[in-house]
C-alpha cells in the first residue's frame, strides 16, 4: 500500500491515491464523498503541445492511519491569513512528504499528525456553490500531493510569473480551478517511469 502511484494504463495516466479520511469531523460517509468529489475534478482529458492526455483518478480509502496512505484530516475553522513565520493550521494545506513513504512521512506517523487539512471554512456542504468551492480546494491541494508547486508568491500571493493562467489549479481562482499544460507534461513523465516527482514542481 502507497500514498501515491503513477503509472500508465494503456493510453491514461493514472493517479492511484490511498487515502484515511480522519472520522473526527462530520459525518464520515459524507467527508467520503465529498474527497471523492474533489478528488474526481482531477480526471479528464487534456490537451498538451504533444497531444491530449487523459488522466484518471483511482481511489483506495483505508480503515486505519497508516503510513501507506495519504492520512486527511477535515476541518472547519474560520481562516485568517498564514504568515510564513506562523505555522498554525487555519487553512487548506499539504504538507511535503506526503506522496511517499520516508522519514519525513515517519515522523508525522509517530506523531499522529496528518499529511493534508482541509479547512471547510464554514461552508455548507449540502449547497451545491460551496461545495463546488471546497472540492475545488480539495483538487488544489492533491495537487501538491501529485508535485505540483503553488505559483504565486506566499508573502503577498501574487503571480510568480503574469504568464501564469488564472485559471491555473496553482493560483486560486474559487471554483473554477483546472489543471495547466505544463503540469500535465510532468505527470505524463513520471507515470511512463512509474515513479512519484521527487520534489514539487
Amino acid at each position: 500500500m502507497k500514498p501515491l502511484e503513477l503509472y500508465r494504463d494503456g493510453e491514461k495516466v493514472v493517479c492511484a491515491f490511498t487515502l484515511y479520511i480522519d472520522p473526527r469531523t462530520g459525518e464520515p460517509e459524507e467527508m467520503r464523498r465529498l474527497m471523492l468529489d474533489g478528488l474526481g475534478r482531477i480526471a479528464g482529458c487534456y490537451g498538451t503541445d504533444k497531444g491530449p492526455v487523459e488522466v484518471e483518478v483511482r481511489v483506495n480509502i483505508a480503515d486505519k492511519f497508516s503510513l501507506g496512505a495519504v492520512n486527511v484530516r477535515i476541518i472547519d475553522e474560520t481562516p485568517v491569513i498564514r504568515k510564513w513565520y506562523s505555522p498554525r493550521i487555519n487553512v487548506s494545506r499539504a504538507y511535503y512528504g506526503t506522496r511517499r513513504k520516508g522519514l519525513l512521512k515517519l515522523e508525522r506517523f509517530i506523531m499522529r499528525k496528518p499529511d493534508v487539512y482541509i479547512n471547510l471554512a464554514g461552508k455548507d456542504v449540502q449547497d451545491q456553490r460551496q461545495r463546488g468551492v471546497i472540492c475545488s480546494v480539495i483538487q488544489h491541494e492533491f495537487g501538491h500531493v501529485l508535485g505540483f508547486k503553488d505559483k504565486y508568491r506566499m508573502r503577498n500571493f501574487k503571480k510568480k510569473n503574469e504568464d501564469v493562467d488564472d485559471g491555473d489549479i496553482m493560483y486560486r481562482v474559487g471554483d473554477a480551478q483546472k489543471f495547466m499544460e505544463y503540469h500535465i507534461r510532468r505527470l505524463r513523465s513520471c507515470a511512463d517511469k512509474g515513479r512519484v516527482p521527487f520534489r514539487n514542481v
